[in-house]
């Protein structure tokens, strides 16, 4: 090869790897994978315990709802198996937790001083995102809400 094709082909590779260089991704995180929000039509003041499991992982977040209380505050969620933590978070009236992970089933039951309010199996519906770009990375995303029956104060 003489010093002229050489020459083209060192500029053909500055030319790509000056394209692959000036490709970027923006700084944007995927949501959390998966959002459960319980609801109620009106809390009863006792003891919360939320139970999150699936095929791989237990969590128990705890809260505590007072008379009048318009927000429930997950003071914690212990990780009673697994390898993965979990986000919790208080909107308004209802609890909001974040999963970390994209659990195929996950089983999520709800006691208030120790009596099961709820008890549901739910297989999320994950849906594809990319917040940064096609050529960025994709997201996972589902969310559930749940609703916790009504009750004679």
């Amino acid at each position: 090869m003489n010093c002229g094709g050489l020459r083209k082909l060192g500029s053909l590779i500055a030319l790509l790897l000056n394209g692959c260089l000036t490709t970027s991704c923006p700084d944007v995180g995927c949501a959390p994978p998966l959002t459960l929000e319980l609801k109620a039509e009106q809390w009863v003041a006792g003891e919360y315990v939320v139970r999150i499991t699936d095929s791989e992982r237990s969590f128990e977040c705890r809260f505590e709802k007072g008379a009048g209380d318009t927000a429930g505050v997950v003071e914690r969620c212990d990780q009673l198996s697994g390898d993965r933590s979990l986000v919790r978070r208080s909107v308004l009236d209802d609890v909001t937790i974040d999963v970390m992970h994209t659990p195929k089933v996950v089983s999520v039951s709800v006691r208030r001083d120790g009596a099961t309010l709820l008890d549901e199996k739910l297989k999320p519906a994950y849906v594809k995102s990319y917040p940064g770009g096609p050529d960025c990375g994709e997201c996972l995303n589902a969310s559930e809400t749940l609703t916790l029956p009504d009750e004679d104060s």
